[in-house]
């Protein structure tokens, strides 16, 4: 059976290679088969492809993310989207397509959260925190009582060898405390328990660095001397105390804190502590701030104190003549004007005494605050001491 394509008419042909309409006389140079296939074509339902090509869309675009603008019919009919690549899909802004650089998290995890930004290790915001030495003078300032404490450790002063043992325990067992997170006043009892046997530790580091140096510094001035650099040699005893005299402040609390002598004669561990980054400047402020002071006024102090007895002695020197006195009364008479001094002198150096005393205590505040950040309740051996206290104790 075949179709005219000119007028339409169907009809039975003669002959299948070259076909004549008998309508029309047009003629059909294709074979029938071929007409065939293309007259049943046109006869299919094209509205059956329309259904998955509308709702396609609809199964990978968000309802709130879907187009406004309606696609015509027509045209969707004739676009052809591919089955096994669906549409692109358009993510959410506030949703992140990779981790985060600085936490790790996935895109999941972090979708909640707002973008971070293109900072890849964010700065955390530290609040400011005061110097030790001035966190151990505003504790110094809020002790309540601290002057009368600050006077029986003057007092204490003024027995050779039992003073500096007090004053060295009380002041390292309280910067103590503050190192292993105790943050308590001045102790209003001087001697309690811990502070003695602190002291003695303090006291025989002290002593056996004192031998050691002394012997070193007799080697250098016989050495210095003999190449007649005594210039030399003092510039280098100057810059040697102001060097090791924070080093010296480092042991000590090293050995309140681990409650042993060789702890604080461990040259290697103090000096690990004392050159941390950032540490070592603490330390020479916590030790020269106040010793700067004490030394400026203890200057001061005694340059009166010689003043007025030198000039007291020289004017009633000169005011005696040898004619009328004798010499053993002239000496007499300056004999007795200096003892009169004795009180004055007395006075002056319990001032000396009281500047200093506080000087330390502010001293050990601060290394206490300093060496809180070295966490020295985990060390070694401090845990040693403590477990050879409790084994004592039981």
């Amino acid at each position: 059976m075949a179709t005219c394509p000119v007028c339409g008419h169907e009809f039975e042909p003669e002959d299948s290679q070259n076909a004549v309409c008998p309508a029309c006389g047009a003629v059909l140079a294709n074979d029938a088969n071929e007409n065939s296939a293309i007259d049943e074509t046109p006869q299919e339902e094209p509205t059956s492809q329309e259904t998955p090509c509308e709702e396609q869309p609809t199964q990978v675009i968000p309802p709130e993310e879907a187009p406004t603008q309606e696609v015509p019919r027509e045209e969707s009919a004739t676009q052809q989207i591919p089955q096994e690549e669906p549409p692109t899909q358009e993510i959410p802004h506030t949703a992140p397509t990779e981790p985060y650089p600085a936490t790790g998290a996935s895109g999941a995890d972090a979708a909640n959260e707002p973008s971070a930004g293109p900072e890849i290790h964010p700065a955390i915001a530290d609040p400011y925190r005061p110097s030790p030495l001035k966190r151990a003078w505003m504790d110094f300032k809020a002790s309540p009582g601290k002057l009368w404490i600050i006077l029986k450790l003057a007092l204490f002063q003024f027995v050779p060898g039992v003073g500096s043992l007090v004053l060295s325990g009380y002041a390292y067992t309280w910067a103590r405390e503050q190192a292993l997170g105790r943050h308590l006043p001045l102790p209003t009892k001087i001697v309690r328990p811990g502070v003695l046997d602190n002291g003695l530790y303090i006291y025989g580091v002290s002593v056996s660095m004192t031998v050691v140096f002394f012997v070193l510094g007799l080697f250098a001035a016989t050495v210095f001397s003999a190449l007649r650099l005594f210039i030399i040699f003092t510039l280098l005893v100057i810059l040697f105390v102001v060097c090791c005299g924070p080093f010296f402040a480092v042991m000590n609390m090293r050995t309140a804190l681990c409650g042993r002598v060789r702890s604080g004669l461990n040259l290697k561990r103090a000096w690990s502590l004392f050159a941390a980054p950032g540490k070592t400047g603490q330390v020479f402020a916590a030790y020269w701030g106040p010793a700067a002071l004490v030394v400026l006024i203890t200057f001061v102090c005694y340059l009166l104190l010689f003043m007025v007895v030198m000039g007291s002695s020289i004017s009633v020197a000169y005011g005696m003549s040898g004619v009328y006195h004798s010499d053993y009364y002239i000496v007499a008479q300056l004999l007795a004007m200096m003892l009169s001094f004795i009180p004055i002198t007395i006075l002056v150096l319990f001032a000396v005494f009281f500047v200093s005393t506080a000087a330390t205590l502010v001293t050990a505040r601060a290394l206490g605050y300093w060496a809180q950040d070295f966490h020295p309740e985990a060390w070694p051996e401090y845990q040693e001491n403590v477990k050879y206290y409790m084994d004592r104790a039981v």
